[in-house]
């Protein structure tokens, strides 16, 4: 066990989720996650289009238009070297792997792009990762947590060796993508009287996704995810079409 926890686990746990993957941890729940995929189906996605998405992957120069800078941000950001961690994985429901899903580190299918690292404060972060994919990848992925996020309120989890709970939130998310979800994880560790929390953005256009995750040092700074959120979605779309 770490023992500066936040900085330790609840920030290598944020850092850790930069990738997205279908399925959490090891084959077996991928195994889970790949059975549960026709299941998974939203009730009310927040969606702007109806059409599918475009067959062709988001090019390099895309990606890297589409991803946050320190000058897109308020002026107390400062850029960092992000640090790799333990994992979540081994979730408890299969509908909420989709969301356990964001915490780990590879995504299947997925072509990994520019990526952000920041932070402010005493030690509020904020991550951003721009993802593309072939075909209806990029599609099936949104959907997916979309449905997550009708049936899904908490999990329990590992990470490394500790057991994790987890409750999840479902925000609203900023318009201007084809497709987009924001969601409020809580995770506490119950054996180390230890609890944290991560907002979360997943959106989509056409072959392209980010995932924008923003750990605030308390829950004061909640309110600057919305803003933040509508300046990453913006900043991607622009990239996206470019």
């Amino acid at each position: 066990m770490r023992t500066r926890i936040r900085h330790g686990l609840a920030a290598a746990l944020t850092v850790s989720a930069l990738a997205f993957v279908a399925a959490c941890g090891g084959g077996e729940a991928q195994d889970d996650t790949k059975k549960d995929a026709s299941a998974d189906k939203p009730a009310a996605s927040q969606t702007t289009s109806a059409a599918p998405a475009a067959a062709t992957p988001l090019t390099a120069a895309q990606m890297k238009a589409g991803v946050l800078e320190l000058k897109d941000l308020p002026s107390a950001w400062r850029a960092v070297k992000a640090e790799k961690g333990p994992r979540l994985t081994k979730v408890d429901k299969a509908e909420c792997l989709p969301i356990g899903g964001l915490f780990a580190d590879k995504l299947s299918g997925a072509t990994l792009g520019a990526s952000g690292d920041f932070e402010h404060g005493a030690g509020t972060t904020l991550n951003q990762e721009v993802l593309t994919f072939a075909g209806t990848g990029a599609t099936d992925f949104v959907t997916k947590l979309g449905g997550a996020l009708e049936s899904c309120t908490g999990f329990g989890a590992t990470a490394e060796d500790m057991k994790v709970q987890a409750t999840v939130e479902k925000l609203t998310a900023p318009q201007g993508a084809e497709e987009a979800h924001a969601l409020r994880v809580k995770l506490s560790i119950p054996d180390f009287d230890y609890a944290t929390e991560v907002n979360l953005l997943v959106a989509r256009q056409g072959t392209g996704v980010i995932r924008l995750a923003h750990d605030p040092a308390a829950a004061s700074g909640r309110k600057e995810f919305d803003a933040l959120a509508k300046i990453a979605t913006d900043k991607f779309v622009k990239g996206a079409k470019s």
